[in-house]
């Protein structure tokens, strides 16, 4: 039977993790190097095995086999194929089987391709990566079985979440998880360097490149939740600081703060404490977020159903928190500062400082918001909602921060106060934003704002990521011009400053689509097949009421709406509510349309039962918001540009302007 070969496969992979951890640990003590290769067969048998597990219980899936709970669960006989495929993470017991299958593969990964540099601490690696491994399979194995049985099997399933048959949550919680998972290596190799009490250049690079990895992950992951949210629930916002999504945001804030502090010990050899701290914490956050979705302690529309799982994750927390603070409290004096003393004055690395505390601060108050609800329900019995205007009340300070920050600190040059270029690139850029701010006010119609707060603000935010823009690309027109605009000499020598720059300029993109949220529009009209209505200079006609149609193992009830622009035919668009066999509630299907500048999203809200003649449409116009979808491309691809770059010469690859001679 499946769920018993299931079961077994995942007992082994537990059996094989215990035997990798004492392994790991006798090898670390002992300084033992068959006990260190036994350790790594182990943890790659462990992935094997969970491979096995992952491939039985998606044969299981597709063969209907109802005998598994699971199965019966989360599929059903009308479920099409690609959410078949999808329905193994769409619950609980199946979400934690991927991430400890991706888990298995990304730390079978770091110890087979780990530098010679980091050889003296990889036992420590191992032994890390092999406790959570253990931990989570002790979960499958008593909490979270995936193939507990279900017999008699019925005929057919309950069928998946109906909410998750969406295309992006195909692909969210696999980058979500695979970005949490990666978040791991850094971790382990910080447990590493402080029990050897060492970091070498090896370290730095090893834990650059998976901090790197986590960051553009978890930046496509977030985005696609966030397109999800956008697409499928009808309320015409992409981010809404819900619980869950604050827990994925936060490590995300934390894996950005790691990047900028390995920056600064990369080029100076400072603040290594820190960077293992904010290792630590980035991990820590993303099983924070798993607590939260999986425990039931707070509502969400992300959130699965309270189960036994969540306090044992608690638990783990704590275990968690108390031993890295341990081992952090003895061994972190063993990290050694860099040889010389350095003075935080007016340069590159002190901006790099302030550009962590802008992140950190944000996450802070992020945390604070999330769990306030939780504490004070746990004091008081009384459960006190934070809602998203706290979060907003931050949000624009910070943004202003940031915008700032990069834009002043691009210009900065380490170990110096000087700013080569400085006045003419500022200055200039001033100049250069009203044009730019003008074209994005008149082509993103910005004057059509009925609020005056809201104009206001949206102008200037707009001018100031105009003129960081100017600031950005001012200083890629200076280190051009220092080589003489020797492309090939830049990109070998700035590569990982290029990829920031790239991902920099996504930031700013991001910001502009953000300030679109200041001034979205609303209406909401009910008429009969024929009529039509006007809104911001469109105007909108439902022709011929409901029309019933299948798509896949939907029935939707779709409503042809026309989008005129003046006399013409802008858009034809269709909104639509969708019934499926396994319930008998409706979900939103959404319109969308637009341009460039701005989304038409159209909801069906309501339609006559009786003839489908009468229906009720809610119109949003959403500007910029395409812009913040452009922004996420950009962004991860500054990252995948910096995964790259190899570069490892004498000279700083951001040295003062000049400083480098290019011979002919």
């Amino acid at each position: 039977m499946l769920a018993n070969y299931g079961f077994y496969l995942i007992f082994l992979a537990l059996c094989c993790s215990l035997y990798g951890f004492l392994s790991a640990i006798l090898a670390a003590y002992w300084r033992h190097r068959r006990f260190y290769n036994s350790s790594k067969l182990a943890l790659t048998a462990t992935c094997m095995l969970l491979i096995s597990a992952a491939v039985v219980l998606w044969v299981g899936l597709f063969q209907r086999d109802y005998g598994i709970a699971y199965v019966a669960k989360n599929s059903s006989n009308d479920l099409p194929m690609l959410y078949t495929f999808t329905a193994f993470w769409s619950s609980l017991e199946g979400s934690h089987t991927l991430w400890m299958l991706l888990l298995s593969i990304m730390g079978t990964i770091a110890v087979w391709t780990h530098s010679k540099d980091n050889e003296h601490i990889m036992p420590y690696v191992l032994g890390s990566i092999q406790a959570v491994l253990g931990w989570m399979l002790y979960l499958a194995v008593t909490y979270s079985d995936p193939f507990v049985a279900n017999l008699p099997a019925p005929p057919n399933g309950r069928g998946m979440n109906e909410l998750l048959q969406n295309f992006y949550m195909a692909i969210h919680p696999p980058l979500l998880f695979s970005g949490y998972t990666a978040l791991a290596v850094p971790f382990a190799y910080s447990i590493a360097a402080l029990c050897f009490g060492d970091i070498t250049e090896g370290w730095l690079k090893t834990v650059r490149r998976w901090s790197l990895f986590a960051f553009v992950l978890l930046t496509a992951a977030i985005s696609l939740g966030g397109r999800w949210a956008y697409v499928e629930l009808g309320w015409a916002g992409y981010w809404a600081w819900d619980p869950v999504e604050n827990s994925s945001f936060m490590p995300w804030l934390m894996c950005t703060a790691l990047l900028h502090s390995l920056l600064v010990q990369d080029k100076l050899g400072h603040l290594k404490r820190l960077s293992i701290v904010l290792a630590i914490a980035a991990f820590f956050l993303s099983y924070f977020g798993t607590f939260l979705t999986r425990s039931g302690v707070v509502s969400s529309v992300h959130s699965f159903a309270e189960s036994p799982i969540g306090p044992n994750y608690l638990y783990y927390l704590s275990g968690l928190i108390l031993i890295s603070t341990a081992i952090y409290a003895f061994r972190a004096p063993s990290i050694l500062p860099a040889d010389t003393e350095k003075v935080w004055g007016f340069s590159k690395e002190s901006a790099l400082v302030v550009t962590q505390f802008l992140l950190l601060s944000f996450a802070a108050i992020i945390f604070i918001g999330t769990v306030f609800p939780i504490v004070s329900e746990a004091l008081t019995q009384q459960r006190i909602t934070v809602q998203a205007p706290y979060f907003n009340m931050f949000a624009p300070w910070v943004g202003l921060g940031t915008v700032v920050g990069i834009a002043i600190g691009q210009l900065m040059r380490y170990q110096s106060s000087q700013m080569p270029y400085a006045k003419q690139v500022i200055f200039g850029s001033v100049l250069f934003a009203i044009p730019l701010s003008f074209v994005l006010i008149y082509l993103g119609e910005v004057m059509k704002t009925p609020k005056t707060v809201n104009l206001i603000a949206q102008i200037v935010g707009l001018y100031l990521a105009s003129w960081a823009i100017g600031c950005l690309c001012g200083d890629l027109f200076i280190k051009l011009k220092d080589l003489r605009f020797q492309w090939k000499l830049f990109f070998k020598r700035n590569l990982a400053y290029f990829g920031a720059w790239v991902a920099h300029i996504g930031v700013m993109i991001a910001i502009i689509g953000f300030l679109g949220n200041y001034r979205g529009m609303e209406t909401r009209k009910t008429l009969k097949a024929g009529e039509s209505f006007e809104f911001f200079d469109y105007r909108f006609e439902v022709p011929d009421g409901i029309k019933v149609k299948t798509e896949q193992n939907a029935t939707l009830f779709a409503a042809h709406v026309n989008v005129y622009r003046g006399e013409t035919l802008y858009q034809s668009m269709e909104a639509a509510q969708s019934r499926y066999p396994t319930k008998d509630q409706t979900f939103n299907e959404i319109g969308i349309g637009g341009n460039f500048w701005h989304d038409i999203y159209i909801v069906l809200v309501d339609f006559d039962k009786t003839d489908g003649k009468r229906v009720t449409l809610q119109v949003n116009i959403n500007p910029t918001v395409r812009f913040v979808w452009t922004a996420i491309v950009i962004m991860c691809l500054g990252g995948v540009i910096a995964l790259f770059d190899l570069y490892r010469g004498n000279k700083s690859r951001d040295a003062v302007a000049g400083a480098w001679e290019v011979k002919a």
